[in-house]
């Protein structure tokens, strides 16, 4: 059964369970507790009671009170199946589709002011510096001593009086911060800009009020996860996993909310929160994951068994997962639709306008308004008069979405942004390439949109300026139908000057290292000679490791192998950062040789014999050298001969005989084989290769966009017949194309045995 996203009325079944209930008849043997409630102004539904006392030793006990619908709502009964149905409140429907019947949602389960409701109660002890020394969970009777809106608390922090109530209030705010400072996370934070929810939404008021009781819920959320999680016992965990537990390295190199909190019965990291563990447990009334866990709960404090299988909880995480990803796009074009209603209603009559008062937001909100209702004409004049303020978003929807072909004169345009904005509005590729003629000090770029681009490149003595040229230039290619997928080669417009030119008539014994580096510069553009290969083979022990990678990867040449000393690492590091190509090596100790084995892997692909030394450093610079090797000798395999360590160990005539060494029996080459087809944990591009290898399927196509030297990587994979597209972030290709794959993994949910 899949949940619904659409308005709907409950049946009379469900109403008369809900009009039959009397939470009298619920409330024996309950712990009485009272607190408040903190909730927007118009909220009817409050799932959520706090109190704090100020212990004797400074520290403080938390009581977080959630009211216990579970009690009164058998699972399977008819409210039960219509609430897993729903699976959460419709706030943006008119009117609100609340996901338990009314008489639950507002009344019985809601916590009213001084009302008395079921609830379930966390008792947290915390100390002055925000540690949770301990806690425990009882059933109990809640009282609402005074129902707050957020307005009201917010008045309170930013101007308190010395009363009870706002010193209350005060120390549950510190009490909030120090939680926060010791969780850490990119979610769930303040900001300069407003507070950041647990959903990456940013919230500009009353920001004070939101962190504290969202910094209380999130401790009772994942305080729950780590209990279920640290018994092993299945529920409904939230989970953000990107692979990784290293939370910093995530903050600086992945962004914020790159893969989608989903939900798995199996505890796994949120690492928007920043936390090992976590789940929804505080909103009972509106989600029906919570309702769920309040069951699974229940059950622990009372010593019963689960009443959910993993089969169940699986089943669930499936449909809510689908019912979420639902949910965003519905919600999403909710608001659009919305907007836009705004708009039109705004400036549905531009005449009586006074379009020159408009602030540069309000302008580009008429600029969207009359491009999507064919008025393009009424606003072009004024537009003319407002270049310099116009946002990258303004230029796309005059450009590609009203297709006016004007405005290119104004050299301050960020043509590049403008770019940006289309490939995140339709998920369009936009790659670069650049190139740099020495003899004209200028740099050639073009920009290609979709795989298409311009003729002729732009060109300027700034990278910079040549990339936001040729944006532009792809730009008016667009308009004008006049793009092409096979322009002019670079070679046309990157001639050799004589300078370089001369330098093949000079002895090369009278040239310094640096003037022979442009000598091969000037020899992959053309050929490299008899007389240059023999003078590289002369120098071979001073050339720089550019210089190699110029030899090996642009000329092709197949030599200088003989030499173990060269720095082949940095050669590779080099064909990396050029080509984005993913370069690991795969090391193992043999103890009884006490020599290193190493492999060199490049995409994939690695060289066929293993590499030896005694020194780590010495085998893996031996695996680089024999993967150029075999790379230019056509000899890469994807999988090697690993029963070829014993023959080499043996050739090598070893200290130890290797046909007398018991431990390397063909059980452990068996193993070692299985270990060294073991794909390194954060080794994400290999992963999805080895996807697409068990499943017999094309393999991924990463396009880059570089912007200020920050990369951004699209992958788009053909899987079951549709394109999967996702996107990730680096500080080069390498880091970006990791990113893109790690994410389309998880998002994707790819399976990778």
């Amino acid at each position: 059964m899949k949940g619904n996203i659409k308005p709907r009325k409950f049946n009379s079944q469900q109403i008369t369970q809900a009009s039959n209930l009397n939470l009298e008849d619920y409330s024996q043997n309950r712990l009485s507790v009272f607190g408040i409630t903190i909730d927007d102004a118009t909220t009817v539904d409050r799932d959520d009671g706090i109190w704090l006392i100020e212990l004797n030793n400074k520290s403080f006990e938390l009581q977080i009170s959630i009211t216990d619908v579970s009690t009164i709502i058998p699972k399977n009964s008819p409210i039960d199946k219509e609430a897993l149905f729903r699976v959460a409140t419709l706030y943006h429907t008119t009117p609100p589709t609340p996901m338990l019947p009314c008489h639950i949602s507002t009344n019985l389960g809601s916590l009213e002011e001084e009302q008395k409701r079921l609830a379930l109660t966390i008792f947290f002890q915390i100390d002055n510096t925000g540690n949770v020394n301990s806690f425990h969970i009882k059933e109990t009777i809640f009282t609402n001593k005074k129902a707050f809106s957020y307005t009201e608390v917010e008045k309170i922090l930013t101007n308190p009086d010395n009363i009870p109530e706002h010193q209350l209030l005060l120390k549950m705010q510190k009490v909030a911060q120090l939680i926060g400072k010791k969780r850490g996370g990119k979610s769930g934070i303040l900001t300069d800009d407003g507070y950041v929810d647990e959903d990456g939404n940013l919230i500009k008021e009353n920001v004070n009020t939101y962190q504290l009781i969202a910094e209380l819920m999130i401790l009772t959320n994942t305080t729950i996860a780590n209990f279920l999680g640290k018994n092993n016992i299945p529920a409904l965990y939230r989970t953000q996993d990107v692979g990784t537990t290293d939370f910093e390295l995530v903050k600086k190199t992945m962004g914020h909310l790159l893969v989608p909190a989903t939900y798995d019965s199996q505890v796994k990291p949120h690492v928007g929160l920043g936390l090992m563990a976590y789940t929804h447990f505080t909103s009972p009334l509106r989600r029906f994951v919570d309702l769920v866990n309040h069951r699974i709960v229940k059950a622990i404090i009372k010593k019963d068994l689960s009443p959910y299988s993993v089969e169940e909880l699986d089943n669930l995480c499936s449909q809510i997962n689908e019912y979420d990803q639902k949910f965003k796009e519905d919600k999403s074009n909710f608001l659009r639709k919305k907007r836009q209603a705004e708009i039109e209603k705004k400036f549905n009559n531009i005449e009586n306008l006074s379009i020159d008062e408009l602030s540069p937001d309000e302008f580009s909100d008429l600029i969207q308004y009359a491009v999507f209702n064919h008025q393009k004409e009424k606003i072009i004049p004024y537009i003319t008069s407002r270049l310099q303020t116009l946002q990258p978003k303004d230029y796309y929807y005059l450009w590609f979405v009203g297709k006016i072909n004007l405005f290119f004169d104004n050299e301050n345009i960020d043509t590049i942004s403008v770019l940006l904005v289309k490939s995140q509005a339709d998920n369009s590729t936009i790659d670069y390439k650049v190139e740099y003629c020495e003899s004209k000090k200028l740099y050639f770029s073009y920009c290609y949109l979709n795989g298409m681009t311009t003729i002729n490149p732009s060109e300027d003595t700034k990278k910079s300026k040549a990339k936001q040229k040729a944006a532009l230039a792809t730009i008016k290619g667009y308009l004008n139908q006049e793009l092409t997928s096979h322009p002019h080669a670079f070679s046309k417009f990157i001639t050799i000057n004589s300078q370089e030119e001369n330098l093949l008539d000079i002895e090369f014994n009278n040239l310094n290292d640096k003037d022979f580096s442009k000598v091969l510069d000037y020899c992959t553009k053309t050929n490299f000679d008899e007389k240059t290969i023999v003078e590289i083979n002369r120098r071979i022990n001073n050339l720089l490791p550019k210089d190699l990678y110029k030899i090996w990867f642009q000329g092709k040449i197949n030599k200088y192998f003989d030499n173990p000393n060269l720095d082949t690492i940095s050669v590779l590091l080099i064909h990396s950062q050029l080509t984005g190509a993913v370069v690991e090596y795969k090391i193992d100790y043999h103890q009884k040789t006490q020599k290193y084995i190493a492999y060199c892997y490049v995409n994939e692909l690695t060289h066929p014999q293993p590499q030896f030394d005694t020194k780590k450093t010495k085998a893996k610079q031996k695996s680089s050298l024999a993967y150029i090797q075999s790379y230019l000798n056509n000899q890469l395999i994807d999988e090697p001969n690993l029963f070829a360590v014993e023959e080499i160990v043996a050739e090598e005539e070893l200290p130890h005989n290797i046909k007398n060494i018991e431990s390397i029996n063909i059980e452990e080459k068996e193993e070692k084989k299985k270990e060294k087809n073991v794909i390194e944990e954060s080794d994400w591009v290999s992963k999805l290769y080895h996807f697409c290898q068990l499943n017999q399927l094309g393999y991924p196509e990463y396009n880059f966009l570089n912007i200020d030297g920050f990369f951004t990587c699209t992958i788009s994979l053909i899987c079951d017949d549709k394109t999967i597209i996702s996107k990730g972030y680096g500080k080069n290709k390498k880091d970006a194309k990791q990113s893109a794959s790690r994410v389309i993994i998880i998002q994707h949910k790819l399976t990778l045995s």
